[in-house]
């Protein structure tokens, strides 16, 4: 099937567009980009740069993919941005390609990017998340798949958030979120039980990871100890595993637990 194409949209005859590709008009689309078949682009929308668009993603007003990253360390290296299958990106979302020769800002299938959120360079994004309206993710921030991130949140350069975290709207992210956890007051509050239940967890998954993350946050012991006592008492089902291998891996630290709870 032809695609759709706007005699009022700038595109490049370097760019490769796929088959039944609505682009609309004023979209500007410079060499290197390449558009993968059904992909719709907005009016306004600019992309740039050695980039990437998946099957069927649709690109809203004036969103900005693949510009420069912001980075004072970029000297110009030739660096990618992949955006996966079937993702909403709506108006006016910025997203930055990678700082070093090669390195790639990555954003995987059936993501959701609400207006105005902005992915700094080097991001990686999972499948299946959600990042709301006017939330920034610094650079480098890993988001594991199924992760949701409210709206007006701000994640610092580096920081993780593992799979099925959930962030509340309006919280700084200075360190990492374990999968399963649930952060409002930039504390964790406890379990994304809404998610798990929603991801068809069995009740046995479930509440092993209620105690492993009650263990950890709110027994008021360090790591080591926390990690020990959730591998001797907590049934060791792949997900309990998940849970302590991302809190050993972290660089940042831990987001620390609401005060008082128990």
């Amino acid at each position: 099937m032809s695609s759709k194409i706007d005699s009022r949209a700038v595109i490049s005859t370097s760019a490769v567009i796929g088959d039944n590709v609505e682009i609309s008009p004023f979209a500007v689309i410079e060499a290197g980009v390449q558009l993968d078949d059904g992909c719709k682009v907005g009016p306004h929308a600019f992309l740039t740069g050695d980039t990437r668009i998946g099957k069927g993603t649709v690109i809203h007003t004036g969103a900005v993919i693949g510009d420069a990253p912001q980075d004072l360390n970029y000297k110009g290296a030739r660096s990618q941005t992949e955006i996966g299958e079937n993702c909403i990106i709506r108006e006016y979302v910025t997203i930055h390609r990678g700082t070093e020769e090669g390195s790639c800002t990555r954003v995987g299938n059936n993501v959701m990017l609400m207006a105005f959120s902005h992915l700094g360079h080097n991001c990686q994004i999972g499948d299946n998340v959600v990042v709301a309206n006017a939330t920034l993710l610094g650079g480098r921030v890993e988001v594991a798949r199924n992760a949701f991130i409210s709206a007006g949140c701000m994640a610092h350069q580096f920081v993780r958030i593992g799979r099925l975290a959930m962030i509340g709207g309006g919280n700084a992210v200075g360190q990492d979120v374990p999968p399963f956890c649930i952060l409002q007051d930039n504390c964790i509050q406890g379990i994304n039980a809404v998610g798990l239940r929603r991801a068809n967890f069995s009740d046995q998954v479930k509440e092993a990871i209620k105690e492993a993350v009650r263990i950890y946050f709110f027994e008021g012991l360090n790591r080591i100890n926390a990690l020990e006592k959730i591998r001797t008492e907590v049934p060791q089902l792949p997900e309990i595993a998940e849970f302590c291998q991302f809190v050993e891996g972290t660089k940042r630290g831990i987001m620390q637990a609401r005060a008082g709870r128990k």
